[in-house]
């Protein structure tokens, strides 16, 4: 498995893909590489993908000190520069489109796109004290994992994939589980957003019972010529649900981000 080396710890990634197009991927929250596997194995002729495993998440190593959205934007950072990505088009899931904003506001220069699917809020969670004390009980609960993981769905994935998501999900410990549950809480880069001028789309399925579409709307109207596609019938998860469809539409971007790019 390849892994590279990032200030304190290894942080683990998969690669598909050949070309001079280069699209880095990051997950969500209790989440892996895996859940971009089906869009990596769909990816557009001459577009090469990379899904990082966060720290703490999949095969990467727990970060020294807390986990937070910053830091992971810092480690893609690092990640980037190891592998010598100077220009490349950035997918974020959930959390990971969090994440994903955050690298687009601190190093905009690095980025050709930036696609963000079912996204975390820009002004981070919202959850009422009831559930919020429901979630954080579930550290470690088979039970109560898989239902949250139930939940990203609309249309269940096949049950040996389900199985997978829901054992990658277990083994986010507490440190990981706690810290980015109260980070995502914290996250707020609301007046920020006009400062974006990469080329973003963002996505979101009308089914989706995790991010709410007043998050959504947030980033379409204050993002400057941001892009928006909502998919009827699509959950939390289009990777899954869709993933053809899904890759189609990176495809697109990536051509549209191109002609972007040769009249600037």
């Amino acid at each position: 498995m390849p892994f590279i080396s990032v200030g304190d710890g290894r942080i683990h990634y998969v690669e598909r893909g050949a070309g001079e197009e280069v699209a880095l991927f990051v997950h969500g929250w209790l989440s892996s590489h895996r859940w971009w596997l089906p869009v990596l194995d769909r990816l557009p002729l001459g577009v090469r993908g990379y899904a990082v495993d966060l720290r703490g998440a999949g095969e990467s190593d727990p970060a020294s000190g807390t986990h937070t959205l910053a830091g992971y934007a810092a480690d893609l950072h690092a990640f980037a520069e190891a592998l010598g990505l100077s220009s490349f088009l950035l997918v974020g899931h959930s959390m990971g489109g969090g994440i994903a904003l955050r690298y687009a506001l601190d190093h905009p220069e690095r980025l050709k796109g930036l696609m963000l699917v079912n996204p975390l809020a820009p002004f981070g969670t919202r959850t009422d004290p009831q559930m919020d004390a429901w979630v954080r009980a579930q550290q470690g609960n088979p039970e109560g994992i898989r239902a949250m993981i139930q939940l990203a769905f609309a249309t269940p994935p096949a049950p040996e994939v389900m199985e997978t998501l829901v054992a990658d999900a277990l083994r986010w410990g507490p440190a990981t589980y706690f810290d980015t549950l109260d980070d995502m809480a914290r996250f707020h880069v609301v007046e920020r957003l006009p400062e974006l001028q990469v080329p973003t789309l963002v996505l979101w399925g009308d089914r989706d019972v995790v991010i709410p579409f007043e998050g959504v709307a947030t980033l379409f109207t204050r993002i400057p010529n941001c892009g928006l596609e909502v998919w009827h019938g699509v959950g939390h998860s289009p990777a899954h649900e869709a993933p053809d469809r899904l890759a189609a539409l990176l495809g697109r971007f990536i051509e549209e981000c191109r002609s972007t790019e040769r009249r600037a």
